[in-house]
């Protein structure tokens, strides 16, 4: 009787042990690697089986001892270590086989793709160097502030690494048992991989009496990290308080250190300009460039997310503009290659001579969504001093912050601007996340300062025309807008959300779409434009999200029209995919389904009741209730 022959395909190890591989193809780690957290490694059977070619990893296995299920214990079981001993548990889970020199590789192009443009302080030629030497060396090379960062980097990307959410998941829900006989996991939760990830670095920063009184580069960067990570996290209870106190810190931090200031001297400090030229003297010049530019770019992390978060009522912004004295990041290449060159800072108008960059750009537009956000949180057009101030005049908060937009809108390189062609060059050089974040901003700015003057319930306007809830501007009292002026504005609005709808759809066809919370935002944006849009089409009047084509024919479970097709469906589809790493977005897909419920729900009260008062000379505000008002009290 012939024996059965042995599949070809199967991992080194499984082969060696002579066991059954579960695998699915040689695509991702078989199940008997993931149990075990040993890295996977697949190759054509030979009559010998081949030895590992990791020798650090095996050289790490004989120094630690015991299982890796041992070595990955539960972080509950160590929330009472002190300092010393959270380093050395963090020690231990960066030396997981399964963390391999390769792995690192991609987790690192992860963060450039999602989160380098909000935290562009990761010099990723140092990174990967250190990870070499590192993996290449008998000997461990514990540096617990690198730790930080690296764990920090995990945080934010582990969700997105199929092989890293495996590992994870059977890691965080291991149980006592035969090992060999449990199947692995089949509905994987990619967040939980973050989360465990988001754990030990916070017990690596110690307890927090002691966190707080011990400041680095690094523990600021891993603040910020940590920071970014619970803003998407954030679930509508909390409202983002783990970010917002996350970066609080960082911030804090950062300004004991002094990272906003030292690219204008004070005027007479010679001893500050002595030190400086000792110091470039007796290091390597473009060390000293280095370690000043991440310094530039970790204080510029600080000032987006501080921008970004101070979003809503009672955020109040920790830095001000003042007190940035440094200047704006160099370009990427300029900071691969560690090179100092002039860039101007945040509030220069016109960079000729300088070098540029689309993050610098990026930079000055946060700066500006700063001013439109506290705008708009502050009341917007309801607040007092914008009563006797139409839009239209010189004196109204609108008109200068359009006009400070316009003005950066015409600054911008050719390069830079808006256009498919303009995506790919950037794309091309691997710089396309920080385009994409510098438009998707820009349309938001747009969408945000733009929507003041338009009606929460349109429901009896032919067509946009400022305005129905006090205050309003009568003609006899401030004299006429411009010609076309509403209508104009309110086509800024659906023209802007249908970029963001383009710019996705460019992104999505290289799958290249940062999952950034800044792009979350956009979407989540560009959905609700669209949905008020379809409810009051007469506002849309060039039709820029009532024309774009899409229709969804996966959708299973009944829904909508309105999210079946069109621009509408488009975004919600993104949201939905969104969700599976960001929880904020589950959030954006419950509430859109409720705002669609709201509209249709007050569009019927309104002409129930105004049929209903039809004749009787009866005349009320409230829409709801057949009135003559755009729902400014259903909106506050």
């Amino acid at each position: 009787m012939r024996p059965p022959m042995r599949s070809s395909i199967a991992c080194t190890r499984c082969r060696k042990s002579k066991i059954k591989c579960e695998n699915n193809g040689g695509t991702s780690p078989c199940d008997s690697c993931i149990k075990t957290g040993k890295e996977c490694y697949f190759k054509l059977p030979e009559p010998v089986p081949p030895k590992r070619s990791e020798p650090p990893t095996g050289v790490r296995q004989e120094r630690d001892g015991g299982s890796d299920r041992k070595k990955l214990k539960k972080i509950d079981d160590l929330s009472k270590v002190d300092n010393q001993r959270a380093s050395v548990y963090a020690e231990d889970v960066l030396s997981a086989p399964f963390l391999t020199e390769d792995l690192w590789e991609h987790v690192l192009d992860l963060y450039k793709l999602h989160f380098a443009p909000e935290l562009p302080f990761l010099h990723l030629p140092t990174m990967k160097e250190k990870l070499g030497r590192k993996f290449k060396t008998s000997q461990p090379d514990s540096n617990s502030e690198l730790n930080l960062v690296l764990l920090g980097v995990l945080t934010l990307t582990a969700r997105f690494h199929p092989d890293l959410v495996k590992y994870l998941a059977h890691i965080c829900n291991n149980q006592p048992g035969n090992a060999r006989t449990r199947p692995v996991q089949t509905q994987l939760d990619p967040a939980a991989a973050s989360e465990y990830y988001a754990d030990v670095l916070t017990m690596a920063l110690g307890p927090l009496r002691t966190s707080m009184k011990v400041a680095s580069v690094e523990r600021v960067a891993a603040f910020l990290m940590l920071g970014l990570y619970e803003w998407g996290q954030t679930r509508p209870k909390t409202g983002g308080l783990g970010a917002w106190m996350y970066v609080g810190v960082a911030i804090r931090m950062a300004q004991y250190l002094g990272l906003g200031f030292g690219d204008i001297p004070d005027p007479g400090d010679s001893q500050a300009k002595n030190a400086e030229l000792q110091r470039r003297s007796s290091c390597h010049q473009s060390q000293v460039a280095l370690d000043k530019e991440v310094k530039r770019r970790t204080m510029f992390s600080c000032f987006i997310l501080d921008r970004m978060l101070a979003c809503g009522k009672h955020r109040v912004s920790m830095i001000q503009p003042e007190d940035i004295q440094i200047q704006l990041p160099c370009s990427e290449d300029k900071f691969d290659l560690a090179m100092e060159v002039p860039t101007g800072y945040l509030r220069d108008r016109g960079r000729q001579g300088m070098d540029d960059s689309v993050l610098s750009r990026f930079i000055q537009l946060v700066d500006i969504w700063g001013d439109i956000s506290k705008f708009s949180s502050q009341g917007g057009r309801l607040h007092q001093r914008e009563w006797e101030r139409p839009p239209w005049t010189e004196e109204s908060t609108f008109y200068q912050l359009n006009k400070k937009l316009a003005g950066f809108d015409a600054e911008l390189p050719d390069t830079f601007t808006f256009s498919r062609s303009n995506y790919f060059k950037h794309e091309n050089h691997q710089a396309s996340s920080v385009y994409v974040l510098l438009h998707m901003l820009r349309f938001v700015c747009l969408i945000m300062l733009h929507r003041e003057y338009i009606p929460f319930v349109p429901v009896r306007c032919e067509q946009p025309e400022g305005p129905l809830d006090k205050p309003i501007f009568p003609k006899d009292k401030f004299g006429s807008p411009p010609e076309g002026f509403w209508i104009s504005s309110a086509e800024q609005v659906f023209k802007a959300a249908r970029g963001i709808v383009d710019l996705i759809e460019i992104c999505q066809r290289k799958d290249k779409l940062p999952q950034s919370t800044i792009v979350l935002f956009a979407i989540w944006t560009a959905s609700f434009c669209g949905l008020y849009a379809e409810h009051f089409p007469q506002m849309d009047t060039e039709k820029h999200m009532l024309n774009y084509d899409f229709e969804d024919t996966r959708q299973s479970e009944p829904v909508s029209e309105v999210f079946r097709r069109g621009s509408v469906a488009f975004t919600f589809v993104t949201l939905r995919k969104m969700s599976m790493w960001l929880k904020m977005a589950s959030t954006y897909v419950a509430l859109l389904r409720q705002m669609d419920k709201y509209f249709e729900k007050i569009k019927q009260d309104y002409y129930r009741f105004a049929a209903k008062n039809a004749g009787t000379g009866e005349i009320t505000w409230r829409v709801r209730e057949g009135g003559i008002g755009g729902a400014l009290e259903e909106y506050r």
